[in-house]
């Protein structure tokens, strides 16, 4: 029975997807303070460079698989000869491979990160409004504090913002999260967590 031929696009989609869900906590951080997330895998992310190159660059390839994997990537062929440069041919040729296929997984990273982007815009502005809200009744409180008309239920009522503040901030990051596993077509998992990858 002959080997099924694998789909290394298919595969750097998942890959790619994979990643998304190694980050979403810092993905979220980044749409709620800078309104996007960013696409810099290698610098914006907590070892973000070390997790890409580790489980997407740093593999093994045989002659076959390497000729089949540039073969099928051959849009995000990697042509920096200098990777792979005094290595024999046949080493070169897998090197060569496994940075196309890096290649091929940060490119779906960066349409994912767009889409996530354009979907996370909605839910930032549906929220926004009632933050804005809440927070103008909270410095309208905090400004009167300690004057001649602060009551105790004023108190209680600048008590209460901080509360609904606080509430409002855990479930724009519930619906973020929710928005960016739908964007990627995932099922939202466990929320922040431990992840299998660690440097």
């Amino acid at each position: 029975m002959a080997k099924e031929e694998t789909n290394y696009l298919k595969e750097a989609e998942d890959d790619a997807k994979n990643m998304v869900e190694e980050f979403i906590g810092e993905i979220v951080e980044k749409l709620i303070e800078d309104g996007e997330a960013s696409n810099d895998i290698n610098n914006d992310y907590t070892h973000g460079d070390s997790y890409h190159h580790e489980t997407h660059v740093d593999r093994s390839y045989s002659l076959l698989e390497a000729a089949e994997l540039l073969d099928q990537l051959d849009q995000f062929e990697e042509t920096d000869s200098g990777l792979w440069e005094g290595q024999e041919p046949r080493r070169a040729i897998e090197t060569q491979a496994a940075f196309t296929y890096g290649n091929a997984v940060y490119s779906e990273w960066n349409d994912l990160i767009k889409r996530i982007n354009d979907d996370a815009k909605e839910v930032l502005e549906e929220f926004a409004q009632e933050k804005d809200e809440l927070e103008n009744k909270k410095d309208e409180l905090e400004a009167e504090e300690d004057g001649e008309d602060w009551t105790e239920e004023k108190a209680k009522e600048l008590k209460s913002m901080g509360r609904k503040l606080e509430a409002l901030d855990r479930r724009l990051k519930r619906a973020l999260e929710n928005s960016v596993y739908s964007s990627i077509g995932r099922k939202p998992s466990k929320p922040y967590g431990p992840r299998e990858w660690s440097p």
